[in-house]
């Protein structure tokens, strides 16, 4: 094998090794300033492709790998399971990659790894390419044949009917549309668009907002000038309509909380033409300074940035205010397929804690008439509506406005809150409530 495939792979496996043993988030490792500095556009499609196929398929895949493994397979050390997932997903699933190569490639990684155990790598795969027809059994087991956690499929089962749980399990495996917004204050959606056929990149426009559409053609838009002036952002329709429920005006004195890295702070920023105060907080100070370095580059001066934890620390008196929680992120499993595998039961109740202490303490601070919006990327009741519903219970001088004065009512549930499953057209899971102040 050549070096710079194999370069590859061992970038792959250790991008693999540091998500699941270090538990650091795969966005992070994936970070495409990082892997463009190494690796040419196809290098870093194949990385993006393998590593998230490898984790998507994380269960199924080990699922084949113990039919021909000798012994305990789940004894078996974790860097030899990747890379074993790592051949059987190009076996299996990249079709342009030979089955020889897929083979040979990843004894070839093993070796580099570790050459004490490449003879028995080398003895599954073989294995495995002789019995690749065993890609096409039906798998009855659900958390199996959808590489997802038990627990958290017991619990959809209990929430949902079955037909709506496959079509999540299924958009959960599949790589997800990816997104952009137009900057209103830097250009145009006639401009940008008539850019994006002169460079002849494909594109399509939300149905939902003229200002955001998707592309197939990302690393090329992602190293694009139009993506270096920031004329456009990575955003997700879903995140638009939680501002949109928002509604700020210009002139306004705006709080934005739990805000970091800034993409709901960035448009709320754009929809007032830059001319209200906004008035930004996170806990973490890394996620701040990506913040920072933004609102520094574009000459942002109408944004203030405050390192706080919203739970208990005081904040600016403020008349209309988001709060987008940290939440388990199981609207978003698609994009974040790692998550799947972080979480567990126990971080859906420490969510909820940390939840209810957010919205109890910034809702101190609005003022008598004003407007606070709760959301996440969560489609787990304990983090949505169960916040909502006992908030609205212990603090009787707040009430929910409903969603549907705002946004299509296609988005809106039986509680008048935004509320979307993630689906095939692309968007996010998320919620949201706006809640009012009574003065």
């Amino acid at each position: 094998m050549n070096d710079s495939k194999l370069k590859v792979l061992h970038q792959t496996f250790k991008i693999l090794v540091d998500n699941e043993i270090k538990s650091i988030r795969i966005d992070y490792l994936l970070s495409s300033d990082l892997l463009s500095k190494n690796f040419s556009n196809s290098d870093v499609r194949f990385i993006y492709k393998l590593t998230y196929g490898v984790i998507r398929n994380k269960s199924k895949l080990d699922y084949y790998i113990s039919k021909f493994y000798d012994g305990k397979f789940k004894k078996l050390l974790t860097k030899y399971k990747i890379i074993l997932r790592m051949g059987l997903y190009q076996l299996f699933y990249m079709e342009s990659v030979p089955s020889y190569a897929a083979v040979d490639t990843i004894v070839d990684l093993c070796k580099r790894v570790d050459p004490s155990k490449y003879q028995l790598v080398n003895a599954i795969m073989r294995k495995l390419s002789d019995n690749i027809s065993i890609k096409n059994e039906q798998i009855q087991d659900l958390a199996i044949q959808f590489s997802h956690p038990q627990w958290l499929l017991n619990k959809w089962q209990k929430q949902w009917d079955n037909d709506t749980i496959l079509k999540l399990l299924i958009h959960n495996n599949e790589e997800p549309k990816i997104w952009f917004r137009i900057n209103k204050l830097k250009s145009s959606n006639n401009k940008i668009y008539d850019l994006l056929k002169k460079e002849n990149i494909d594109f399509k426009k939300s149905d939902i907002m003229d200002n955001f559409f998707y592309s197939h053609s990302v690393q090329d838009l992602l190293n694009s000038t139009i993506m270096k002036n920031n004329l456009i952002s990575v955003q997700n329709p879903s995140n638009g309509l939680v501002v949109h429920l928002l509604k700020p005006q210009e002139n306004q004195t705006i709080f934005d909380g739990c805000s970091a890295p800034g993409g709901k702070m960035n448009y709320i920023n754009e929809i007032t033409n830059g001319v209200s105060t906004i008035n930004a907080y996170d806990i973490d100070n890394k996620r701040i300074q990506i913040a920072m370095d933004y609102l520094k580059k574009n000459n942002i001066k109408n944004i203030n940035y405050h390192q706080a934890d919203l739970s208990l620390d005081k904040i600016k008196p403020y008349k209309i205010g988001l709060i987008d929680v940290p939440c388990t992120g199981t609207g978003v499993l698609s994009k974040r397929a790692d998550l799947r595998w972080r979480k567990k039961p126990e971080d859906i109740k420490e969510m909820n804690q940390i939840q209810s202490s957010i919205i109890q303490n910034v809702s101190k601070y609005l003022e008598d008439g004003g407007v606070l919006v709760y959301s996440t990327c969560s489609i787990e009741k304990e983090e949505n509506w169960e916040i909502v519903d006992n908030f609205l219970n212990s603090n009787v001088n707040f009430k929910l406005d409903r969603a549907d004065k705002f946004i299509s009512n296609k988005y809106v549930d039986q509680n008048g809150c935004l509320s979307i499953l993630p689906s095939s057209n692309g968007l996010d899971g998320v919620f949201a409530a706006r809640l009012i102040k009574n003065g």
